[in-house]
């Protein structure tokens, strides 16, 4: 634990002075300078005449509800768990994480934070209204989420093909094959990837860091908010990142003309990863619970403000808004249109067969949720262990709309003399199709909501 070196009273970092003060005595200290220690492991256990692994010591919280561990390194009570909501939250025991190399320390305050996501969530019309209360804003918890930050080199001789036409013989035509040999001296740092199985990618890759700004660890910039310990291996992403650096590399070479004069378009040079490095990244985070149990996630960027969040359709706003909009289109069409059986009719099909294409694209995306198969480093944790694929049927949702787009196909291809077959069948039609922006509201409720963190670890997820 850190404590105040003048009165051992707790600690806290201000955000916004970015110094450390005591919350009793009230001194204030530079945290690069302060002497201030947090005193690690490989210490204590030295006292011990043990000789053990450089980490960090603090106090572990266990959620009760969906596992998640979070850990202090000071005295705070941890009074709800930040990734479910719950209030069931126990002291565990002290627990070890392993020292990082680097930090990037808050730069935004919680009062920041909210303003962020506040404005956020204000430009979504149809959000609940208990996205928008103070009672859900002040669940926002800081967080220090661990990312693997790599450097990769290429330092040396690379050989590539290449081929130009030089001319025609006859029937054939020439072409003369080039062995180009070039030092490509070429190195990368900073791309960095959570190491959290639980704090989905689509979150981490939302809001971007800025490694430039980042320091040596110092854990005096933790005093007063929590760190969440990695549990996925530090080799994960090697391919992604490799690839990634492959492909900017590639880019950047094929601007020399001597590529292009002998004809290689695609000079790749590899890059090899050279190192890895563990770095604690300042995250606020937020689990929103409906009636329903379904948890929403927001996070902001604790270093540049950004927002990703999920943000729910609330039906019955929906439906007014609706209303309205429907109210104001069907005057302006009223004045400058006519409309007419077969006028209506089109517009049915045309309605149901977009809410079908929507429909469709929302059901494969929810697969691709619910089965995490566009989370990297959550499926390296399932790797060795069976998946349970999870299966949304997209049937029971376009039903309504292949009965939608039927009935007006069929009655115009009867073609009755009387209209009113025509606005029957229209405004079934048009009924149908309304019930099913119901479901894509479901599905897009579905697609934004999170199972409870850490089920499938204890179980719970059977």
């Amino acid at each position: 634990m850190i404590k105040c070196p003048n009165c051992t009273g707790e600690l806290d970092f201000d955000v916004k002075d970015q110094i450390v003060k005591c919350t009793y005595c009230g001194s204030e200290f530079n945290p690069k300078k302060a002497e201030l220690k947090l005193k690690t492991a490989k210490e204590i256990k030295q006292d011990k005449k043990e000789d053990k692994e450089d980490k960090y010591e603090g106090k572990g919280y266990s959620c009760t509800q969906c596992g998640a561990t979070l850990m202090t390194f000071d005295e705070t009570a941890i009074t709800f768990c930040s990734y479910c909501g719950s209030q069931a939250m126990i002291e565990e025991k002290m627990i070890q994480i392993d020292k990082p190399e680097y930090i990037i320390p808050f730069q935004k305050t919680k009062e920041e934070c909210i303003n962020a996501y506040k404005s956020k969530v204000s430009k979504s019309l149809f959000a609940p209204s208990y996205l928008k209360n103070s009672t859900t804003h002040d669940k926002f918890r800081g967080i220090f989420m661990p990312y693997i930050i790599y450097k990769l080199d290429k330092d040396g001789n690379c050989t590539f093909k290449g081929s130009k036409y030089s001319h025609r013989s006859g029937d054939y035509q020439i072409y003369d094959d080039y062995t180009i040999n070039a030092n490509v001296n070429a190195s990368y740092k900073g791309i960095s990837y959570d190491l959290l199985s639980k704090y989905y990618d689509k979150y981490s890759n939302a809001i971007p860091f800025n490694y430039k700004k980042a320091e040596e660890f110092n854990p005096n910039y933790m005093v007063s908010f929590y760190a969440d310990a990695g549990d996925v291996s530090q080799n994960t992403y090697d391919n992604d990142v490799t690839n990634i650096v492959t492909k900017d590399t590639t880019r950047f070479l094929t601007k020399y003309k001597e590529f292009r004069k002998y004809g290689c378009s695609n000079p790749q040079a590899r890059l090899n990863v050279s190192e890895r490095k563990i770095g604690m990244f300042p995250v606020y985070f937020l689990a929103v619970r409906d009636k329903k149990d379904k948890i929403y996630y927001a996070v902001v960027n604790g270093q540049t403000g950004k927002v990703a969040a999920d943000i729910p359709v609330s039906f019955s706003k929906y439906i007014i808004g609706s209303i309205i909009l429907s109210l104001i289109i069907f005057l302006l069409i009223n004045n400058f249109l006519i409309l007419t059986p077969m006028k209506v009719t089109i517009f049915s099909i045309i309605a149901a067969i977009i809410s079908t294409i929507i429909t469709i694209k929302q059901s494969s995306n929810i697969n691709a949720q619910q089965n995490h198969s566009n989370d990297l480093g959550y499926m390296s944790i399932k790797e060795n262990t069976e998946k349970k694929k999870i299966k949304i049927g997209t049937f029971k949702y376009i039903y309504k709309e292949i009965i939608a787009i039927a009935i007006p196909i069929i009655i115009a291809f009867i073609h009755p003399v009387s209209d009113v077959y025509y606005y029957v069948g229209d405004l079934i039609s048009l009924a149908l199709v309304v019930l099913s922006f119901k479901d894509l509201i479901n599905e897009h409720n579905l697609l934004v909501s999170n199972k409870l963190p850490q089920l499938e670890k204890r179980g719970g997820d059977e």
